[in-house]
């Protein structure tokens, strides 16, 4: 696993327009769309904290450069033991918010999912020997799925665990929401490559067909072309995806959503 951690004080801060304003969310989207700098995103944050009067942020984007060992680049001002504790409790499979945000697309409140751990479960150590013993008591996460195979959450959260901090995170959930799928789709642009825009119709046609388990004579019957301009296609297309079998090429296209099912015929009876 690659980890890239940008801690938000290093971050260079941007002019803010309207973020502080009733009109936060147009301010937000004015600014985000002005960066040009991947840390630039931790000054959003930053200032997207400052608008909810909520101390802490993460925001983490998972890239698709690996099935088995992806990319992580993580943005946040959380305490810092925090990160050590996280890799040495194995946070990223045990972390009951962060598998939260996987199963769901509504926000993921920590109070539900710390009430709902299983006492003496190893999400239940987790929570307590890495979010409780560093005061992280109160929270509200978000999660966000690409078209390319990318996962991004955000996270904003307080040493505050009162009732009334519980429904403040609530009330303001929806903007949350609304920034963090700003803050992915800025992210996605600066970071995940789109090899996509390079493969074309044609070895889309031959990728989808192999994924159906056809050979490329079947291929070539499929789309009357020869079975050689067929396997030309292939290797066309796995070098643009930087992989070296027709297997690979399949499955990091279905990652990247340059092959999908088609749309559904519906009966007309």
């Amino acid at each position: 696993m690659v980890h890239e951690r940008r801690r938000g004080q290093g971050c260079r801060r941007l002019r803010v327009g309207g973020l502080m304003k009733s009109d936060w969310f147009a301010g937000l989207q004015r600014e985000i769309a002005a960066v040009g700098d991947v840390d630039q995103l931790g000054a959003v944050c930053e200032r997207l904290c400052e608008h909810l009067k909520v101390p802490y942020y993460c925001f983490a984007m998972r890239l698709p450069t690996s099935f088995v060992d992806p990319a992580l680049v993580v943005f946040d001002n959380y305490p810092e033991p925090f990160r050590d504790l996280y890799v040495e409790l194995e946070g990223l499979n045990m972390d009951p918010v962060l598998l939260g945000t996987y199963e769901q697309s509504a926000p993921v409140y920590w109070d539900e999912v710390f009430a709902a751990v299983s006492p003496g479960s190893d999400q239940a150590r987790f929570v307590e020997g890495a979010v409780r013993a560093l005061g992280l008591l109160s929270g509200v996460s978000c999660g966000y799925r690409g078209a390319r195979g990318q996962f991004a959450v955000l996270s904003v959260a307080s040493r505050d665990d009162s009732a009334g901090l519980r429904r403040y995170l609530r009330a303001v959930a929806p903007r949350v929401m609304l920034a963090g799928a700003c803050l992915h789709d800025s992210a996605t642009r600066l970071l995940v490559e789109d090899p996509a825009q390079a493969v074309t119709p044609r070895e889309r046609e031959c990728l989808l067909w192999c994924a159906e388990g056809k050979t490329a004579r079947e291929t070539g019957e499929l789309l009357s072309i020869t079975e050689r301009t067929v396997t030309f296609h292939l290797r066309n297309a796995s070098a643009k995806l930087r992989v070296n079998s027709r297997q690979q090429a399949v499955a990091r296209a279905v990652s990247l959503g340059i092959i999908e099912p088609r749309p559904v015929t519906v009966p007309t009876n």
